[in-house]
């Protein structure tokens, strides 16, 4: 049995039709939650990555400003991923990958619903302030175990 939370297949690019992790401390709990033979990583291309900045007024006018990510920037939010992870009492994830997770077959979502049903099921018998990393680990785990299962 392998130890390691992260080991998983590194490929040269993701499978067809599997979903990109966010790049925040709840994708990657969530990639953990997956399992191993549930998530694979593919090495960040040396592409300039970009962020979003979204500006809402109250008229309703919203504007949004791209920007790009400096390796400053990179680095604080794997260091925010890390720390989020070991709230989890996870290790750290290996830095420099996308991280891919295999959509559920049973039910056919999008990603943006996948997140939203994950996020729903993971927190549902949670109280409020008890959303912590450490306390979405098993039910997130559970929630995909259960989407998976079928």
């Amino acid at each position: 049995m392998n130890e390691d939370a992260w080991a998983c297949p590194e490929l040269a690019e993701a499978p067809a039709g599997w979903i990109l992790a966010t790049e925040n401390g709840w994708g990657a709990l969530t990639v953990w939650a997956a399992g191993a033979g549930n998530f694979v990583r593919v090495p960040v291309a040396g592409r300039a990555r970009q962020g979003n900045v979204v500006h809402r007024w109250p008229d309703g006018i919203e504007r949004t400003e791209v920007f790009t990510l400096t390796e400053a920037d990179l680095a604080s939010i794997e260091d925010d991923i890390d720390a989020y992870l070991a709230d989890a009492e996870l290790p750290p994830r290996p830095r420099g990958y996308d991280w891919f997770i295999r959509p559920p077959a049973r039910i056919a979502l999008g990603e943006d619903t996948f997140w939203g049903v994950l996020w729903s099921a993971a927190t549902a018998e949670l109280p409020g302030d008890a959303v912590r990393p450490s306390t979405l680990k098993y039910p997130a785990r559970e929630a995909l175990a259960h989407m998976y299962s079928g």
